[in-house]
């Protein structure tokens, strides 16, 4: 079966958001153990990642808009590897040749 861009299974997920700074150690340490690495700057703007993320992310954002009292917006970006290349650099047979 030939798979296209759309069936790549997702390596990475990466969601943005800001919120309620009260709520942000909690919202933190929520997301934290369910695995996910979390970046706050000045208690308002979460980066938030997961490799290979093997849990339901729709209740992942139901928990943190609970946690904070109400809901707000969540940028969720979705990261597939298609292809994992090495390259290197080939000397050219003359050069190597004079060296």
């Amino acid at each position: 079966m030939d798979h296209g861009p759309d069936d790549a299974s997702t390596d990475l997920i990466r969601w943005t958001f800001r919120t309620d700074p009260t709520f942000a150690t909690e919202i933190e340490d929520h997301l934290d153990g369910l695995g996910a690495d979390v970046l706050v700057r000045d208690r308002t703007h979460f980066q938030v990642t997961w490799e290979e993320p093997m849990h339901s992310l729709d209740d992942a954002i139901e928990a943190i808009w609970s946690i904070n009292g109400v809901p707000f917006d969540v940028t969720q970006e979705e990261f597939h590897r298609l292809g994992l290349h090495h390259l290197q650099h080939a000397e050219d047979e003359g050069a190597r040749d004079a060296a």
